[in-house]
């Protein structure tokens, strides 16, 4: 079985003190509607000003581990018939400092391949691409938009929104699973 895991809220936080809700609403366009797609989705790249202050808000001593999350995928990385693979949507502007980050939290030795979005595509463009080229039949991921466009795109993809509580707007489709923590996810539906 393939598992895929993104890697923001998922096994490293945002900083602290800065509300979650700010992040997405800035990062998904929500302030600006440049980048407005056909498809409803669309993610910033971000300008000159932004990149500084992203790579800024990216140092080491802003993104904490999520401890939990990390111990239950040295479990999930164990296990037999199973590969894991990080994808996640990082722009190329953070590959030195998201190396940076790998190597502190020794997280490269659970994944069987790493994928960034170095190529700078929108997110979930990139996303979609890369799962179905590794044929990764699991994925979590903390963000809803993401995973309600992947679930129209893939129906037989099984999505895990890491939802830390929060609620979803909007009724959720079959093969969208909401889950607290990837323990739950290692516990229920592996």
């Amino acid at each position: 079985m393939n598992i895929g895991f993104d890697f923001d809220k998922v096994f490293i936080n945002y900083p602290p003190l800065i509300p979650d809700g700010l992040v997405d609403f800035i990062y998904k366009g929500r302030i600006f509607k440049k980048n407005k797609r056909e498809d409803g989705l669309s993610y910033r790249f971000p300008s000159l000003i932004e990149k500084k202050i992203r790579l800024f808000s990216h140092q080491l001593y802003f993104r904490h581990p999520i401890k939990s999350n990390i111990k239950a995928l040295e479990k999930i990385s164990r296990e037999k018939g199973i590969n894991t693979y990080l994808v996640s949507s990082r722009y190329s502007f953070l590959k030195d400092i998201t190396s940076k980050i790998l190597e502190k939290n020794k997280l490269k030795q659970y994944f069987k391949g790493i994928y960034f979005n170095y190529e700078n595509s929108q997110p979930h463009l990139f996303k979609e691409e890369t799962i179905k080229k590794l044929g990764i039949e699991k994925y979590i991921d903390d963000d809803l938009d993401l995973a309600l466009y992947l679930s129209e795109k893939m129906p037989k993809l099984k999505i895990y929104w890491l939802n830390y509580k929060r609620q979803a707007k909007t009724r959720l489709p079959k093969n969208v699973i909401p889950i607290k923590n990837i323990n739950e996810f290692l516990e229920k539906y592996i």
